[in-house]
């Protein structure tokens, strides 16, 4: 089993890490919101190889962050998110 995990308030409110404690292989992580400001960092937490990690374009593109984020982490669009959370067994919201 797989689970979206989402992240939608800024790294200041250290829920990334929370997160991260308990992800399993295969998980994936979706910044939203304010968690998009988690896509300009680049830090260990965000290099584990058995987790993907991705972004909604629309909130990049609100908060002017869409040519400031990490090469490592997928931009998806509104279709994009619906296809993630279709394509786990679980969604687990960070808020």
């Amino acid at each position: 089993m797989s689970t979206l995990h989402t992240v939608s308030k800024a790294p200041s409110f250290r829920l990334l890490e929370t997160c991260l404690s308990i992800i399993q292989a295969g998980d994936a992580v979706l910044f939203i919101e304010d968690g998009v400001y988690h896509c300009q960092q680049s830090t260990e937490l965000l290099r584990n190889s058995e987790v993907k990690f991705y972004c909604l374009r629309e909130d990049l593109i609100a908060r002017g962050l869409i040519d400031r984020k990490l090469d490592t982490i997928e931009t998806v669009n509104t279709q994009g998110f619906v296809d993630l959370c279709v394509q786990h067994d679980g969604i687990v919201n960070w808020f």
